[in-house]
């Protein structure tokens, strides 16, 4: 007799949850990583990785993820410095879009990081995946 499909799946580990579903989204974590900014390295280690999300937890991370400068941004000079060293905005003032895109610094950092991974490497990650499937998952 033919066993139930959720059961099948799950022996398989492809459900929802399953080990599957695990196994590639620590994939496109990993292979994300490059693509996400990277200044003092916070916004990509602040992660919170389920079995089918990856959440980016700092406070700046969706404004990052937009590539937008937010507002106002006020400069922080030290001394003997002709340019700011960076920039703040005051606590419970309301911020806004800027209109300026983010200069990232990482030379393959970019808005958006979880398609541009997806178009630049999606390929290799379904190869890895076909390869764990094969394996027995």
């Amino acid at each position: 007799m033919l066993k139930p499909i959720s059961e099948i799946k799950s022996t398989l580990g492809i459900n929802p949850n399953g080990r599957v579903q695990k196994y590639f989204t620590q994939l496109c974590y990993n292979h994300m990583d490059k693509y996400v900014p990277k200044d003092t390295g916070n916004l990509a280690s602040n992660v919170e990785l389920t079995a089918d999300s990856i959440t980016y937890k700092s406070p700046y991370a969706h404004y990052m993820y937009e590539g937008k400068v937010m507002g106002p941004n006020i400069p922080i000079f030290e001394k003997g410095v002709d340019k700011p060293v960076g920039y703040f905005s005051p606590k419970g003032k309301p911020k806004y879009y800027t209109g300026a895109d983010i200069q990232y610094k990482n030379a393959q950092a970019s808005s958006h990081w979880d398609k541009k991974m997806v178009s630049a490497e999606m390929r290799d990650i379904e190869r890895k995946l076909q390869k764990y499937v094969d394996r027995g998952a």
